[in-house]
């Protein structure tokens, strides 16, 4: 036990001087871990969607305690798209961590961890919006089922006025969270502008396509070769919930390969090994998550 906190005192005490060399005079700064470690996340789970879009589906925000935050880019309209996601990153200044932090922290709802459900009685098939806070002493969740899909501006049958008004709150939060240029200063920035984000780790969802039939839109398959040495056929481990299908991360130098195999490639692009076709989605790992698989796609 003692290894384990030594290695995670060295990131606090970090973020514990910079945050004391930061502060102006009177000020008491919000505490927040440093480097890799996750500060702020919202990701959106569930709802009425396939398992591949499940699979690949990315967090709407994230801020890491080196401020870089990182969110979904704009998503190309042609079909068929890239088989790379667009995802965009840009250094907060320590300053700029500290607003993000106040307009977290200024809704009242990060007290402690709590789910919210009241829509389900409301709206069906909705998704579950969670919002994660580590910083100033709280490890909060917070889950909210339906986020967006009601008017919170009057009374709603099955949900109570306090829901609706934490709805009203988290909805405002999501919008300013995933739309920073809009209100936060120049000198919040460390960085000039956004940048594509390069992942040193991938997670891949694949499987045997040889039986596919042709795509209905009449445009063939491109096919490149399965760009690392390992096969395809026991790649990763069996996906229990999406039979056929397997899952595994890549790291270090496959995943530099799988990188610039998939930026040449697109979603119909299919990939070759010892005469077989195999489709791969992909998900961009985050410097916070561990390199694991979901236990369930669907």
């Amino acid at each position: 036990m003692k290894g384990p906190r030594r290695r995670r005192a060295l990131p606090l005490l970090a973020s514990v001087i910079l945050l004391a060399a930061c502060a102006g005079p009177g000020t008491s700064p919000i505490e927040h871990p440093a480097g890799d470690s996750l500060v702020v996340r919202v990701s959106t789970l569930g709802g009425f969607i396939g398992p591949n879009v499940l699979f690949t589906s990315f967090p709407g925000f994230s801020l890491q305690g080196d401020g870089r935050v990182i969110v979904p880019g704009p998503q190309l309209a042609p079909y068929p798209g890239p088989a790379l996601p667009a995802v965009n990153v840009r250094r907060l200044t320590e300053a700029g961590i500290q607003a993000v932090l106040e307009e977290v922290l200024k809704t009242g709802v990060f007290a402690s961890s709590a789910e919210y459900r009241g829509a389900q009685n409301v709206v069906m098939d909705a998704p579950d919006t969670v919002f994660t806070l580590h910083a100033d002493g709280r490890e909060v969740t917070i889950l909210v089922y339906g986020l967006g899909t009601l008017p919170t501006d009057t009374s709603q049958t099955g949900i109570s006025a306090e829901e609706l008004a934490t709805h009203a709150a988290l909805l405002h939060l999501s919008e300013r969270l995933t739309n920073l240029d809009a209100w936060l200063p120049p000198s919040a920035w460390a960085d000039p502008g956004w940048t594509p984000f390069k992942p040193a780790a991938l997670r891949l969802l694949v499987r045997n396509a040889d039986a596919d039939p042709p795509d209905s839109s009449g445009i063939p398959n491109p096919l490149v070769a399965w760009p690392t040495g390992d096969d395809p056929a026991t790649f990763g481990a069996e996906v229990g919930t999406l039979p056929g299908s397997r899952c595994g991360v890549v790291s270090g130098p496959d995943a530099s390969a799988w990188f610039l195999a998939l930026s040449n490639a697109n979603q119909l692009t299919r990939f070759t090994h010892g005469g077989h076709r195999y489709e791969a989605n992909v998900r961009f790992m985050l410097p916070d998550e561990e390199l694991t698989c979901p236990d369930r796609l669907i």
